[in-house]
C-alpha cells in the first residue's frame, strides 16, 4: 500500500480518516496545519497527498498545493473540498490530480487512491 500524508485542521475529521486509511494497510502521517504538513512532506515523501483545502483559509491550502507540487512532480494529491469555488479556476486546480466534495463518502477517497 501506499505512504500517505493526510492534511487537515479538522483534529476529529484527521484522525477518522487516518485510521480508516491505515486499516487499509496505508501508512499514514497527519498533520493539522501548513507548517506541519510541509515538514511532514519533506520527512515522510508520501506518494500522495490527502489535504483538505481549507486550513483554515482556502489560500492556506493552495499554498500547500504549490509547494507539494514543486517540490515533486509524481505525487499525486487529493483535494478534499467542501466549497468547490475555492479551488475551480484557481491555477492549483491544474495541479490536484482529485478534487473530492466534503464531506467524503470513504469508498470514494478509498477508490480515488487507487
Amino acid at each position: 500500500m501506499a505512504r500517505l500524508l493526510l492534511v487537515d485542521d479538522d483534529k476529529a475529521g484527521l484522525d477518522l480518516r487516518k485510521l480508516i486509511l491505515e486499516r487499509e494497510g496505508h501508512q499514514i502521517s497527519a498533520a493539522s496545519d501548513p507548517t506541519r504538513a510541509r515538514e511532514l512532506f519533506a520527512e515522510f515523501h508520501p506518494a500522495c497527498v490527502v489535504m483538505d483545502l481549507r486550513l483554515p483559509e482556502p489560500a492556506d491550502g493552495l499554498s500547500l498545493i504549490r509547494d507539494f507540487r514543486s517540490a515533486s512532480s509524481s505525487v499525486r494529491i487529493i483535494a478534499l473540498c467542501g466549497w468547490p469555488p475555492d479551488i475551480e479556476g484557481a491555477p492549483e486546480s491544474q495541479m490536484v490530480d482529485v478534487v473530492l466534495p466534503k464531506p467524503t463518502r470513504t469508498a470514494v477517497l478509498i477508490s480515488a487512491l487507487s
